[in-house]
């Protein structure tokens, strides 16, 4: 009965201690990305790279059934789009620019997007058009050209980016459509959104996503990847059928290795503790009787003297 309370005690005190550490990580997460929950699961391979259908699941990518951790952002500076991400080397989760999570219109209703942001329109409303200042940090006929000339102001009609992501293609992005709304935004894409030649961006093509995405609509950039563990959710839901193939054995091989180091660690210590400690007590106790010993010896020697 002693042992059954003393096990029941010790399965208490580990549960406590988990659930403290579970608190620390996800406060930390907290402090660190300024937003709740602060961690998003993929659902879609939308971001992921291959050619595989869906695309194998590749570290240091977006992938279906990945965590990733959304930083909150404050200002517009915050962001680094894929033109200026190109024009300085800043390159997140396998290409130029950083990735955001966006709620399409900025409708609660709608489920957030985690996309690219490619540029940032800048509204002009002197001319009725958009300026692209980032470009010019950029080679105008090598990686981008306009239909209206080497110029990144009051642009009003189509931009070609070349050589765009990991399968470098041309993205074509006509303004025109976008004048209308009369604000500045990001134009937005999927990394894995393209064609055999061209890429294919969110405004006009994903449902709900019509118009530049407005700074307000941004909820966070991403940062960071628990890769694999989102899949567990998408059971649940019932959304598995783009998750890559070689996620589900990279999970099988973690969750069992998560649960095999606590053990293999427990039985190491308790190893060392019988064989080790124990046989270094043995030897301390071992030395404390020869030097018992040798004062009985000295006594018996000295006495001897004295008669």
């Amino acid at each position: 009965m002693e042992k059954y309370q003393k096990e029941i005690v010790s399965i208490l005190k580990d549960t406590v201690v988990a659930l403290i550490i579970l608190g620390i990580i996800l406060s930390s997460l907290y402090i660190y990305t300024g937003r709740w929950p602060p961690m998003v699961v993929v659902e879609s391979p939308s971001m992921s790279h291959g050619e595989d259908d869906p695309p194998a699941s590749q570290l240091g990518v977006i992938d279906t059934g990945d965590i990733v951790a959304v930083k909150k952002v404050n200002t517009r500076e915050n962001i680094v789009t894929y033109v200026e991400g190109r024009g300085i080397g800043h390159r997140t989760y396998g290409q130029y620019g950083d990735v955001i999570v966006f709620r399409p219109d900025g409708s609660e209703e709608h489920t957030p997007v985690i996309h690219r942001p490619v540029l940032f329109l800048e509204y002009n409303e002197t001319v009725e058009g958009f300026d692209i200042t980032n470009l010019s940090d950029l080679q105008y006929g090598v990686d981008w050209e306009t239909s209206e000339g080497e110029t990144v102001y009051g642009l009003t009609e189509t931009v070609y980016i070349y050589d765009y992501g990991h399968r470098d293609v041309t993205l074509v992005i006509n303004l025109e459509r976008f004048v209308e709304y009369e604000h500045s935004g990001f134009i937005t894409m999927g990394d894995n959104n393209l064609r055999s030649d061209q890429g294919i961006i969110d405004q006009g093509n994903l449902r709900n996503i019509n118009e530049p995405i407005k700074l307000e609509w941004v909820e966070g950039k991403a940062r960071g990847e628990l890769p694999w563990f989102g899949s567990i959710k998408l059971v649940y839901i019932g959304r598995t059928d783009s998750v890559p193939t070689n996620t589900w054995r990279n999970l099988v091989i973690s969750i069992v290795l998560l649960i095999s180091i606590p053990i293999i660690l427990e039985y190491a210590v308790e190893y060392y503790q019988n064989n080790y400690k124990g046989s270094n007590d043995n030897s301390k106790g071992t030395d404390k009787n020869s030097e018992a010993s040798e004062k009985s010896e000295r006594k018996k020697i000295i006495r001897i003297k004295e008669k």
